[in-house]
């Protein structure tokens, strides 16, 4: 009888980490072994490999990770995210490395499908018993989760295989574009097996994650709705259809971005659009508003709906659920309120917004604050701006807390003005979007509620920020070739919509014009998704040559100072991105490893 060995993880290393034979699940409580009979006896423990890559899924953003954009600067100057965006992002010191992690989460769903048979001429036909047999019914539903399941664990395999092409495709350092080891449906053990494994190119892998896609989709509802054990509101929180659908047009949309489309194909730009396009209409309602109430002042929490209400529907609502794909939810939580309060509401002020992005809201029509036309007024810079600074940033006058209880006082000699012993802002500016501000107290002894929240993985108003972006490249911001009853600039009307934003701009001055809504579009996912772990991988996909010039950018604070009743505003310096390549470093543990990788350009 096969035993399953319990390898140690001595590194991190590929080798010992990615190709270990088993995982937590299968660790046992009294002798360190367990029979491949035992462990897969059973549905629970036989879905373990399953639930494992499902907890892998991360519980909240990496708010942080902004901090190595211009979005925002650490406060922390010792952070691992300050001290890679100012110069020490290297092979050996990436925060960001999720190289083994992620094939880890691969060899166990290959384990997973590998168990995954199905036997129609058997008494049982799948593996094990999923539902008690009873009956017909049970008979029938034992089935149909068999291959609910098995669209599962193709989408999660496909969806970490994005991970690693997102990170670590690029431009090798002998000029051709390629993205991660394939390893197929291979189980690959730490003896025996050939793990010098090369780099698949970047079309390849692209192929290798939508081929997983349009397998997945062929077994899993779009949306779990009603009261079916299967495929009922009881699995929400699972892969569906629509998580799927997602998952392609963010695949392609990638695909067919500058940094991996150097010849502007065009058929790539319409292949991304066309599965965006597909996933708005699958889902039900099909192209409609996005959910969410607009915050009627700067000390509400509701504009937050999609972040925090949507988590406690167990079911689709009327105007169609936008969380697409998630974490795991957490529940009575503060982590973002504690990390980011000022100091003077017990936070520590981790991330602060830049001026750069600060200047990137609009004002409240919708025009670009240095554009022709705009009420932007710098002597009042926070007056008739776009709705979602106020809800996003807290600045100078802002309230927060409970009640409004607390306004912030970033001014100097204000009690938020930075000072590196009271460890405040260092720009002037609180990050508030992510958090409750209405809701979450931090205050000692006070009790106050605090809040459930999750990682949103795939959601709605991403898939229209895919599509608009797509479809402009593709066919032009009002074009519909393929009949969709949507185009570029409808879809991006949906955007502001759910947070009252102007068009004026977009009607008036973009018209027609594919380059100025590109950049208008582009302005528009970098503040939709900011703090989402988006932002920093658009940069990097946006480069069409392969210099990191247009990343390295100063970034600004604001120093903001009081006379009477009046204040004056001056941009002040903090730091500058400092970046050898726009592609990601590969580890020198996986090169000295597996000798058949090759670098990214930029960090041989």
């Amino acid at each position: 009888m096969k035993k399953i060995r319990i390898y140690q993880l001595l590194s991190y290393s590929i080798i010992l980490l990615l190709f270990a034979s088993c995982s937590d699940f299968l660790e046992p409580a009294t002798d360190n072994t367990m029979t491949e009979e035992e462990v897969f006896a059973n549905a629970q423990s036989f879905n373990g490999p399953l639930m494992e890559a499902y907890n892998a899924l991360g519980e909240t953003f990496d708010i942080q990770m902004d901090n190595m954009t211009d979005n925002s600067v650490a406060r922390d100057l010792a952070s691992m995210n300050y001290l890679c965006a100012t110069g020490a992002l290297r092979p050996d010191n990436n925060p960001l490395d999720n190289w083994v992690f992620n094939y880890q989460q691969i060899r166990r769903l290959n384990q997973y499908l590998s168990k995954m048979k199905f036997d129609p001429a058997a008494p049982i036909p799948t593996p094990v018993r999923f539902f008690r047999i009873l009956n017909a019914q049970d008979s029938i539903d034992n089935v149909r989760e068999f291959w609910r399941l098995y669209g599962e664990a193709y989408f999660l395999r496909a969806f970490f295989y994005s991970n690693l092409l997102k990170d670590y495709g690029g431009v090798s350092s002998d000029g051709n574009l390629l993205g991660v080891p394939l390893i197929g449906d291979q189980i690959l053990e730490v003896t025996g097996d050939n793990l010098n494994l090369p780099r698949a190119s970047y079309s390849d892998c692209v192929k290798e994650i939508i081929n997983g896609c349009d397998t997945a989709v062929k077994y899993l509802p779009v949306q779990y709705m009603g009261a079916d054990r299967v495929t009922g509101a009881s699995m929400n929180g699972r892969a569906s259809g629509i998580s799927v659908l997602a998952l392609k047009a963010r695949v392609l949309l990638y695909a067919a971005s500058p940094a991996f489309n150097p010849n502007n194909d065009a058929g790539l730009w319409e292949a991304a659009a066309v599965a965006a396009g597909e996933a708005i209409r699958a889902v039900a309602g099909g192209f409609q508003d996005l959910v969410n109430t607009p915050a009627s002042s700067a000390t509400e929490d509701p504009g937050n709906n999609y972040y925090f209400t949507q988590l406690q529907n167990k079911d689709w609502n009327d105007n169609g659920r936008d969380l697409f794909f998630r974490g795991n939810v957490l529940t009575g939580n503060k982590q973002f309120e504690n990390d980011n309060y000022p100091p003077g509401m017990y936070g520590a002020a981790l991330t602060n917004p830049s001026q750069n992005y600060v200047d990137a809201f609009p004002d409240r029509n919708g025009y670009p604050i240095d554009a022709e036309g705009t009420v932007y007024d710098p002597a009042n810079p926070y007056a008739n701006r776009d709705p979602r600074l106020a809800l996003w940033v807290a600045f100078n006058g802002s309230q927060l807390g409970p009640g409004g209880y607390y306004t912030v006082e970033s001014y100097e000699s204000g009690i938020d003005a930075y000072d590196p012993l009271q460890k405040t802002s260092r720009t002037s500016y609180y990050l508030r979007k992510l958090l409750r501000p209405k809701t979450v107290s931090l205050i000692p002894g006070v009790t106050a509620a605090a809040t459930p929240r999750t990682r949103i993985i795939l959601g709605k108003p991403e898939l229209y920020l895919n599509f608009a972006e797509a479809a402009n490249e593709a066919w032009g911001v009002t074009a519909d070739p393929k009949g969709f009853g949507f185009t570029a600039k409808t879809v991006l009307e949906k955007i502001h919509l759910q947070y009252g934003s102007g068009n004026q701009y977009l009607n008036s001055v973009i018209g027609n014009d594919a380059g100025l809504f590109r950049k208008y579009v582009r302005n528009n996912r970098r503040l939709t998704l900011s703090f989402e772990g988006h932002y920093y991988y658009d940069l990097r996909r946006w480069i069409p040559d392969g210099s990191p010039d247009a990343l390295n950018v100063e970034v600004y604070g604001m120093k903001i100072v009081k006379t009477g009743n009046t204040f004056s505003y001056e941009r002040i310096l903090m730091e500058k991105r400092n970046f050898k390549s726009p592609f990601q470093p590969i580890s020198y543990m996986e090169l000295y490893n597996a000798p058949a990788l090759k670098q990214n350009k930029g960090w041989e």
